[in-house]
């Protein structure tokens, strides 16, 4: 066991310095080295600074759960399969030493933020996890392997995908140098793909997701194939292989009415809304997308609350597109009607736009100035900052503001240069 890194681990715990715990026992600067692990103290000399951090020595690395009752729990988490994960947690909880033993609480607290995403406790998992980082000093390698794995899954969920795609990237060094199971591998590949194609990098998305695919037929799972595919369907589409892109979705969709998993067929069909919709066919893409809404049963978390309100915004601009302004305004509000349950200034933004646009707002110009383009603008998201400055170009163009108009066009040109695939939405 490393000593060292266990004292650490529970002095920062327990919130007390190096000097509280080294008085009277040995010098503040000798238990700096023993917590670096550049010395083996005398027996005496731990089990002195063990009873002052009220921890039995003996007992610390004996008499726990097992790190296979650990990683069964993590399996459960990481394919979804919520009952299993409920009934382990709280097998864990039941044994004290969980919570006392340095590996194990941690293997125990990085587990824990996954399975807070799988119950949609996002806050919490924000918290433990900023609870975590404190203790990174104290990580071996495979503690490592999971801490980088984890906090690219935060930083996932934060939309900073980039991020989370270089936090990946950390973990998969790490995995070279212990051993992880076929379930894991996929499962890190997965998530890299996720990543990958958030941050528009196609050619890396399409191969980690062919590298998860290929483990996850081995074994015969269906569910995540079909994730996989839908992930394949969506960087297939945005490199224009409308044929490949289609053949991946049509296989995702044969899975998910295999399984009859409703999730899934209502991401699949949002994506066929938004390939159909890139071919201009806004008929099609508007079937599509009202087939997604009748799978948006569960709204109770906020991440199915923001898909429902990303579906409705499709609808919104196919109608719009269609010149239909009756279907465009009645969407208008049914997404105004959500907003009121779940606030969302991105689509309050989207659906306004719409509204002045329908009905010649002569505040148009300003409200795309001052507010929308700049909430784009800030949070990077490069899309709408395109779409918008587009529109607003062309308003000032017939208003023959022409070098106003010229500076928008010229935005918009840059970041279609740098973000050409831009499209498709992942789970």
């Amino acid at each position: 066991m490393e000593y060292g890194k266990a004292l650490r681990f529970h002095r920062v715990k327990q919130g007390l310095t190096q000097n509280q715990l080294a008085d009277g026992i040995i010098s503040a600067a000798y238990l700096s080295k023993i917590e670096n692990d550049q010395t083996v103290p005398a027996i005496e000399v731990l089990e002195l600074l063990y009873e002052r951090l009220g921890i039995d020595f003996n007992e610390s690395t004996l008499n726990h759960p097992s790190k296979e009752k650990l990683k069964e729990w993590y399996e459960a988490i990481v394919f979804k399969r919520k009952d299993e994960a409920k009934l382990l947690r709280d097998e864990l909880l039941q044994q004290k030493s969980t919570l006392d033993n340095h590996q194990l609480y941690i293997f125990y607290e990085l587990f824990r933020i996954r399975y807070l995403f799988l119950i949609n406790e996002v806050e919490e998992a924000y918290e433990t996890w900023e609870n975590l980082k404190q203790h990174k000093n104290t990580l071996d390698e495979e503690m490592k392997f999971y801490y980088q794995l984890i906090t690219g899954l935060v930083k996932y969920y934060k939309g900073e995908y980039n991020d989370a795609f270089q936090e990946l990237m950390e973990a998969k060094n790490y995995s070279t140098s212990i051993e992880i199971e076929d379930w894991e591998a996929s499962d890190l590949f997965y998530l890299l793909a996720l990543s990958t194609s958030q941050s528009n990098y196609i050619s890396p998305s399409i191969y980690y997701a062919e590298q998860a695919l290929e483990i996850y037929q081995s074994h015969y799972d269906l569910s995540k194939s079909a994730d996989c595919h839908i992930i394949l369907g969506i960087n297939f589409g945005r490199l224009q292989n409308y044929a490949k892109s289609l053949e991946n979705y049509h296989l995702a969709r044969k899975i998910a009415l295999q399984i009859n998993d409703s999730l899934k067929l209502k991401l699949l069909y949002n994506n066929l809304g938004v390939l159909e919709s890139r071919l201009d066919n806004h008929q099609s893409s508007i079937s599509y997308y009202k087939k997604s809404l009748e799978y948006s049963k569960d709204l109770s978390s906020s991440i199915n609350l923001y898909e429902f309100l990303n579906t409705i915004h499709g609808l919104i601009t196919e109608h719009y597109k269609l010149v239909d302004f009756k279907g465009c305004s009645h969407w208008i509000n049914e997404g105004m009607k959500k907003l009121s349950s779940y606030p969302s200034r991105q689509h309050e933004l989207h659906f306004e736009f719409y509204k002045m646009l329908i009905n010649d707002s002569p505040n148009l110009q300003e409200f795309l100035e001052e507010d929308v383009i700049p909430y784009f603008r800030e949070r990077n998201k490069y899309v709408y900052i395109i779409r918008y400055s587009l529109f607003l170009s062309d308003l000032l163009e017939k208003q023959r503001l022409y070098k106003k108009s010229t500076s928008y066009l010229r935005l918009a040109i840059q970041l279609l240069n740098k973000h050409s695939n831009l499209g498709g939405i992942v789970l």
